[in-house]
C-alpha cells in the first residue's frame, strides 16, 4: 500500500506510455526504486526483454535477480552495448527514470553542462534523455518519468525528428493507477516490497536519507516506521 502512493504508479506509467508489444525490448535508464518498478511493469505489460542501465553494482544485481539484462555504464559504452543486445537495431522502447540529476555522460559534454549550469543558462543535466533518444530504434518510443525542472541544452532534435521517435512524459496520475495496481499486486503480478533494503525508526530518517543519497550499504529503499 505504501508504494501505491507514488513510485509504483510512476514506474508503471513509464512502461504504459511505451505501448509495449510482446516482441519489444525495453531499456530502462536508472535502476533505483522507480526504475525497478518500471522494469517490473514492462515485464507485466508483456516486454520480451528488459534491460537495466545503471552503475551501482547492488542495483544491477537487484535487477539481474529478476531476470533483467544489465548494462553498467561505467564499464561499457551504453549505445554500442544496446545495439549489440538488439541485433544492431536499438531498443524498441526506452524509459528515462533518472531525470535532471544525471551525473554521467561523455566527459566533455558533462563539463559543458556543468559550465552552463554555473552561469545559469541551463538548469538540468539531460545526459540520459540524450542517450535514450539516440539509442532508441527508429520509430520507437522514449518515455520520460525522471523529473526535469527547467532548461536543457544540446537536445538531439535531429535524431528525434528524422527517426520518427515518439516522446512521452508527464507527472504521474497516481490516483488513476491505485486500484488496477492493487489488483495486480493481489494477483501476484507485482511484488513492491522486493525493493526494500532498510527499515528504520522515524527518528533515524536523516540517516536513512543520507544512506540513500550516498548509495551506502546497498541502500535501495528505506521504509520508516513511527
Amino acid at each position: 500500500m505504501l508504494f501505491l502512493s507514488d513510485i509504483l504508479p510512476t514506474g508503471y506509467m513509464g512502461a504504459e506510455m511505451c505501448d509495449i508489444k510482446s516482441s519489444d525490448v525495453v531499456a530502462v535508464w536508472g535502476a533505483g526504486p522507480v526504475g525497478q518498478f518500471a522494469m517490473d511493469s514492462a515485464r507485466v505489460l508483456g516486454a520480451a526483454k528488459v534491460i537495466a542501465i545503471d552503475k551501482e553494482p547492488y542495483r544491477l544485481e537487484m535487477a539481474a535477480a529478476q531476470g533483467y539484462t544489465t548494462v553498467n555504464f561505467e564499464k561499457e559504452d551504453v549505445r554500442p552495448a544496446l545495439l549489440e543486445l538488439t541485433g544492431g537495431r536499438g531498443p524498441d522502447k526506452c524509459i528515462d527514470a533518472v531525470g535532471l540529476e544525471a551525473t554521467h555522460g561523455a566527459s566533455h559534454i558533462h563539463l559543458y553542462d556543468r559550465v552552463k549550469q554555473a552561469v545559469r543558462s541551463e538548469t538540468d543535466r539531460p545526459h540520459v534523455l540524450r542517450q535514450a533518444i539516440t539509442a532508441c530504434r527508429s520509430g520507437g518510443i522514449v518515455s520520460v518519468i525522471g523529473v526535469y525542472g527547467g532548461f536543457v541544452d544540446k537536445f538531439p532534435a535531429g535524431s528525434w525528428m528524422n527517426r520518427s521517435l515518439t516522446l512521452r512524459t508527464g507527472q504521474c496520475h497516481v490516483q488513476r493507477y491505485m486500484r488496477p495496481l492493487l489488483e495486480r499486486i493481489e494477483r501476484g503480478e507485482l511484488n513492491p516490497p522486493r525493493i526494500i533494503t532498510h527499515r528504520l525508526p522515524l527518528a533515524e530518517a536523516p540517516q536513512g536519507y543520507e544512506m540513500f543519497k550516498n548509495k551506502e550499504d546497498g541502500c535501495e529503499k528505506v521504509v520508516l516506521k513511527p
